[in-house]
């Protein structure tokens, strides 16, 4: 439950309907309004709630400082809210909203209702966070349950920060209020924390269409960060020929080779004796030897073929019209043996309290104790981005790529050192600098990385409410999309592939997985998916 084991005393407001309060968090402990040192007023329409005292621990605690809210209506009906805190001594972390009056059932805060909640009594609904996978945009739809004398009603929560910060929503019963209580959270950057805090504001309503709120947050992107329509990106137009990303497994982290450079080549050929090569995008997860085991050294797996062998593949795919691209670790794993050659350990991302994040949720070798691998990495590092920069210049030239993968894009924490988003965002920067008209492609995506990468690989969506991501990148299925014996090669997910089968295929550019002497051995199933994605093509809608 995010509620608390006793009474804390909020200071609601009433205002068209709702109720409201907002809390401070800082870096030591939460508080609200001192109820004694508390004015409300109404002026130009909006209601101003002032307190120059604040509470904590249900009025045991009280402490100096301040906290404001300010409630507005718009044209349209929404709400706008606007708050403040300050704490005279400690260091201030968050503001969050309460809101009370709507019977809330579920949230949505991706397409197909992949991203939905429902509302389970007393819990609630457990927090989305954006930047992440949970909330790819800082919005969420708001179910409302249809009573006596109103039918079923959506609202939603939009925030109109111009900066990527953490945002939250949750919701929880509240016994005391004996209510359903919307919470919307915003934490500012962990750099910038200091004794006052300001809110971005939150804009929330009924929502009249899903389109229309979405289009809003989309004006926002463009505006606020300059996120470009994949439309106005003439360098990646080629991306529209694709008809099916084909994945050439290279070598599990076990050392099991699924492909060699040279069975990759030959399948190649066979693919492109029944579909053009212009249609194809090659795409070569574990190419570097054993899968996620020498992050980020990337070098051409020897037993794969060596860089012989994966030159001549390059070769023979642009021979055909197929572009090739291989996977790199991203931010999503740097093995602690290179962090230490290089003197990078300070390129881990960390949490808000500055604790590295380690990468081990994976029993690679199925001994029931998960691999500690190394660290998830912040690309905000200057050192750990050049060093990324430098070694794709260095793949490109060498083998002529069409561009590269990043495993884990969406990797983002509010780190105390270096912004992810800000590193991510100057990595793809400088790549489009200097490899113009080649392909970025990544793992996953929220919405501000959208307008910096080309294509993302995911396994489910398309990404964002009503398909937002369409208006800026495109997508195809995830690389554990399975081979036709069902096993899904390199990715940890084994044969149980089903699960991760998400994807609205209307909207994803098709897949093919293959390993040594597919093409051969399931010649009539491989030729019969050929057919059918030379005859698959995007769907329009929400572009």
């Amino acid at each position: 439950m995010y509620t608390l084991a006793y009474y804390f005393g909020d200071t609601y407001v009433t205002y068209g309907g709702l109720k409201f309060a907002i809390r401070l968090s800082t870096k030591e402990n939460i508080y609200c309004p001192s109820p004694e040192h508390t004015q409300t007023v109404e002026v130009n329409g909006k209601l101003q709630l002032t307190s120059k005292r604040l509470w904590a621990a249900g009025g045991q605690l009280s402490a100096e400082g301040s906290l404001a809210l300010t409630i507005g209506r718009n044209d349209d009906g929404s709400f706008s809210i606007h708050g403040q805190g300050e704490h005279a001594t400690e260091l201030c972390k968050s503001l969050l909203i309460h809101i009370i009056g709507i019977d809330i059932t579920y949230f949505d805060a991706d397409s197909d209702n992949m991203g939905r909640r429902e509302f389970q009594y007393p819990s609630g609904i457990h927090p989305l966070i954006y930047p992440g996978r949970d909330a790819m945009m800082p919005l969420v739809m708001i179910g409302e349950r249809a009573n006596e004398s109103s039918i079923a009603q959506e609202w939603y929560a939009l925030s109109k920060d111009n900066l990527v910060r953490k945002k939250g929503f949750a919701a929880y019963y509240d016994m005391e209020e004996q209510a359903p209580v919307l919470i919307l959270s915003f934490e500012e950057d962990r750099r910038k924390w200091t004794n006052q805090i300001e809110l971005p504001e939150w804009k929330m309503g009924k929502v009249q269409s899903r389109a229309q709120v979405v289009a809003e947050r989309c004006k926002d992107l463009e505006h606020d960060f300059g996120v470009r329509p994949f439309q106005n990106r003439e360098e990646l137009q080629w991306i529209e020929d694709i008809r099916v990303v084909v994945n050439f497994h290279g070598e599990h982290w076990t050392g099991h080779v699924f492909n060699t450079f040279h069975d990759m080549e030959e399948q190649l050929r066979d693919l492109c004796r029944e579909m053009p090569g212009k249609h194809i995008l090659a795409f070569l997860p574990a190419w570097d030897g054993r899968y996620y085991y020498t992050y980020p050294y990337h070098e051409a797996g020897e037993r794969l073929g060596g860089e012989a062998g994966l030159r001549k593949l390059v070769e023979t795919a642009h021979s055909l019209g197929v572009k090739v691209i291989p996977m790199l670790g991203g931010p999503n794993l740097v093995t602690r043996q290179f962090l230490q050659e290089n003197n990078m350990l300070d390129a881990v991302l960390k949490d808000t309290e500055g604790i590295p994040q380690i990468q081990n949720w994976i029993d690679w070798n199925s001994d029931l104790s998960q691999e500690n691998m190394g660290y998830i990495v912040n690309y905000g590092h200057p050192g750990l981005r050049d060093y990324m920069l430098n070694k794709v210049d260095e793949l490109m030239n060498k083998y002529g790529f069409d561009g590269i993968f990043l495993d884990g894009a969406i990797r983002w924490s509010n780190a105390p050192d270096y912004s992810p988003f800000e590193g991510v965002s100057a990595f793809a920067n400088e790549f489009a600098r200097r490899h113009p008209g080649k392909l970025l492609m990544g793992e996953d995506g929220y919405d501000v990385l959208w307008g910096l990468f080309g294509l993302f690989a995911t396994s489910w969506g398309p990404l964002g409410l009503e398909h937002a991501m369409l208006r800026y990148t495109r997508q195809t299925e995830y690389l554990a999309y399975p081979a036709f014996n069902g096993s899904s090669g390199i990715h940890e997910i084994g044969w149980n592939w089903s699960s991760i089968d998400k994807s609205n295929k209307a909207f994803t550019i098709p897949t093919l997985t293959l390993f040594a002497g597919d093409t051969k051995r399931y010649d009539d199933e491989i030729r019969e998916k050929l057919h059918q994605c030379t005859n698959w093509h995007l769907e329009t809608r929400n572009q």
